[in-house]
């Protein structure tokens, strides 16, 4: 980190993410941070749209350039500093009490930086404001490869919750509207519960690739799942990740935790093939951290070390 940038924060009593710039106007800029405070699509557990707060502030003072695999010798993989030139875009100004309008806003700011060739990386937030994102980027690059780590599919109908949309059926949403490339979107960790099984049978019609913490583990499927990451990345392509796809021993501050999840070291070891991708992410979000819940300094930690992982 600059340590004039650490200087400023200090003084100016901001924490932008990684000790980023600020700036609040879209530009011709690598990538930007945006916050999305919102939360009106949660069912149980409210509280995530502090989190774009509770993030930043888990990244003050936090280095940027990863640790070698390898402490001696090359690494067979070098990386250089995370998110090299970005700067911190402020939060998207969602105002708490409608969904529609909440969601068109992120739309709105996610694309203001976009058409300036921009990458975005947002910090949720639930997980309903991807929707808002994936409708950005959509518009710009076409339909889109999705990775997306988390317990739930999201692909449900919101009708049983007395509304059209929540933060579990934005996936089926985006299938719909044509935003996602079914043949190139996996989802990594489910094991929540089900009512029925009716989203599973939608995803895997439509050709999604879904993948439990069990199969995962499976080293007969390592070399299918290595292909399926693989073709996530050969066009524009997403990465979300709710955090409840950790196990709530490492990150038990989220809407929705499901017992059974991944490890920290695991979900850091599934976004290293990212980096092998033809060409970088377009947008990517960490969503569901809801910082007035228990452990939630030790579950941001957690979310900005998966940041680092995604970024550098």
């Amino acid at each position: 980190m600059n340590p004039d940038l650490l200087l400023n924060g200090l003084r100016a009593g901001l924490t932008p993410f990684l000790g980023l710039p600020l700036q609040l106007e879209p530009d011709a800029v690598p990538g930007v941070v945006l916050g999305v405070p919102f939360d009106g699509g949660v069912l149980h557990r409210p509280g995530a749209r502090l989190g774009p707060w509770a993030l930043r502030a888990a990244t003050m003072g936090l280095g940027r350039l990863p640790m070698p695999l390898r402490l001696q010798g090359s690494e067979d993989e070098p990386r250089g500093y995370a998110a090299m030139d970005w700067v911190d875009g402020g939060n998207a100004p969602t105002r708490p009490f409608s969904i529609p309008e909440a969601l068109e806003t992120v739309t709105r700011t996610v694309a203001g930086w976009v058409g300036h060739g921009a990458r975005t990386l947002m910090l949720g937030g639930d997980h309903l404001m991807t929707l808002g994102a994936l409708r950005a980027h959509a518009r710009y690059h076409g339909p889109l490869g999705m990775l997306q780590f988390d317990a739930h599919p999201d692909a449900g109908h919101g009708e049983r919750w007395g509304t059209e949309a929540h933060h579990g059926t934005w996936v089926r949403q985006a299938l719909e509207e044509g935003l996602l490339d079914p043949r190139r979107t996996v989802q990594l960790g489910l094991r929540a519960p089900r009512f029925d099984s009716e989203e599973l049978a939608f995803l895997c019609d439509a050709g999604v690739k879904l993948w439990t913490p069990w199969d995962l583990r499976d080293p007969r499927l390592a070399s299918q799942l290595q292909g399926d990451l693989a073709r996530v990345g050969q066009g524009a392509a997403y990465v979300s990740i709710d955090l409840d796809v950790l196990d709530p021993a490492f990150c038990p501050a989220v809407a929705e935790p499901v017992p059974g999840g991944l490890s920290v070291v695991e979900v850091l070891a599934l976004l290293r093939p990212l980096h092998r991708w033809p060409q970088p992410w377009v947008g990517a979000d960490l969503m569901e951290l809801a910082p007035n819940l228990e452990g939630s300094e030790a579950s941001a930690r957690v979310a900005a070390h998966l940041a680092l992982g995604l970024l550098a």
